[in-house]
């Protein structure tokens, strides 16, 4: 009893020693993994595949069968669910399991990547513990998506660059070339990472005299095996007359975001709805561009119109496209809530339980977005990487959604990376020696204002959001 009555909330986040942390952490990642087996296998074990869930798994299928023309979708998130369909056939239970298995990635990767920052034990197991049960991944640990998958590969990527770089180690620089690679391959704008690791990893060993291991020797490296992924795919796609592209569907996504109907600040609507879900105006100019009722079977002709039209809109009106740029860039920020509504579609919850759920679903991520700026207020020595390859990688992961097709939970790759960030700011408020009440004394005027701009930029999201349902 006496043990009882001395515990305080906050011995919940201190250990004795390193490996009291690591027996925490390890308990917290099967804590996360039992959350997601339960949620998939058991809250909703017939639940089907919602978004693009459907067409992953037929890609699979069409891979099988041999009888797959192009990939409309990127191939990364069929190849790699593709083994446990090999394994276990085509069925609801596999498709969640395939689920199951990216959800388990995000977690791992994030656990992975706060080693590789050298993240003290406590930081590492609120990053776990955050990671665990971070309501978006965890309610849509059923469905197959290629957002939580492309998390899987940044956290990996940029965590086996910073091993790289502080150890000089080719076979982890290899290691981070590959999930670049599958990255790209999963969501193509990615590709912007693989330069960014490169500048990582110069930054971090300009310095020493054999920096030459990891600089020509490394660019290489990169070039190579992300060349190579992404190589067959394009002579597929060349071969078949789709052009030397990774998917088929950028020209299309390029034109629903940029068209005279396009709403200002959704601009992703669109993408979400079945034609004839849309205006009569909208409908009849999108149907324009191609046959049947979506553009997945569109000719390189017709992508190639859909590309012009697009073009022809954004020079024609420069400042209604400068405004939705400048909305995508806001709206990145807005808080997730389509694991709540997928749930609301299938199970029928009134509004009253759907906003319960999207507050769980958005209210973490809120959570883990003001930890993140936090961090850049007062990130001084905090471990690598530093702020400014924060805001690179953001600038990395949201350029390519920033003139075309965009939704808020596109910033889920960048999601791992802020829960680390969280984790550093969550030591420096429950360990006293980090005098976390003076730091946040001393800074409370900035603090304040981005606590205001984070709280606009929510409010305009969620009343667009009611709007545009």
């Amino acid at each position: 009893m006496s043990d009882i009555r001395s515990m305080t909330w906050g011995s919940f986040f201190h250990a004795s020693s390193e490996n009291d942390w690591q027996r925490r952490i390890l308990r917290v990642v099967l804590l996360g993994i039992l959350l997601r087996l339960v949620m998939a296998l058991a809250i909703v074990p017939q639940m089907q595949q919602m978004g693009d869930g459907p067409a992953y798994v037929r890609q699979v299928q069409q891979i099988f069968a041999g009888s797959l023309d192009h990939f409309y979708f990127p191939p990364g998130t069929a190849l790699v669910t593709m083994p446990v369909f090999g394994l276990l056939g085509f069925s609801v239970t596999a498709e969640h399991l395939a689920g199951v298995m990216i959800s388990i990635g995000f977690l791992l990767s994030t656990v992975y990547l706060a080693r590789s920052m050298q993240l003290s034990g406590q930081a590492t197991y609120l990053a776990a513990l955050i990671a665990a049960i971070y309501p978006h991944v965890v309610l849509s640990s059923a469905q197959i998506s290629s957002l939580p998958l492309t998390a899987v590969c940044v956290s990996m990527a940029v965590g086996a660059a910073l091993r790289a770089a502080r150890t000089l180690s080719l076979r982890h620089w290899c290691l981070a070339s590959l999930f670049c690679g599958l990255a790209v391959l999963t969501r193509p704008g990615t590709l912007l990472m693989a330069p960014l690791l490169l500048i990582l990893g110069w930054s971090m060993i300009r310095y020493r005299p054999d920096r030459w291991r990891l600089t020509p020797v490394g660019a290489v490296i990169m070039v190579t095996i992300v060349g190579l992924m992404m190589l067959p795919v394009m002579l597929f796609h060349a071969g078949r007359g789709h052009g030397s592209v990774v998917a088929t569907n950028s020209e299309w996504n390029l034109l629903l975001a940029n068209n005279r109907y396009t709403p200002d600040y959704k601009t992703g609507h669109f993408g979400q709805r079945a034609l004839s879900d849309l205006d009569p105006e909208a409908e009849i100019y999108i149907r324009r561009f191609f046959d049947g009722e979506t553009a997945e079977n569109a000719t390189r002709l017709q992508r190639e119109a859909m590309l012009d039209s697009a073009r022809s809109y954004i020079a024609q009106n420069p400042g209604r496209t400068a405004w939705r740029m400048s909305n995508r860039l806001r709206g990145f920020f807005g808080c997730d809530y389509t694991a709540a509504r997928e749930l609301q579609l299938v199970f029928g919850f009134s509004d009253a339980v759907f906003g319960l759920v999207m507050i769980a679903e958005g209210g973490f991520f809120l959570l883990v977005l003001c930890g993140w700026l936090v961090f850049f207020v007062g990130g001084q020595g905090a471990p690598s990487p530093g702020r400014w390859f924060h805001i690179a990688l953001l600038a990395a992961i949201i350029a390519p959604h920033i003139a075309a097709f965009a939704l808020a939970k596109y910033h889920l790759p960048l999601v791992p990376v802020m829960i680390c960030a969280s984790g550093i700011v969550g030591s420096w408020l429950v360990d006293p020696s980090t005098h976390g009440a003076d730091f946040f004394g001393k800074r409370r005027k900035v603090l304040i204002i981005m606590a205001i701009a984070a709280a606009f930029v929510q409010a305009e999201h969620l009343y667009n959001l009611v709007i545009l349902r």
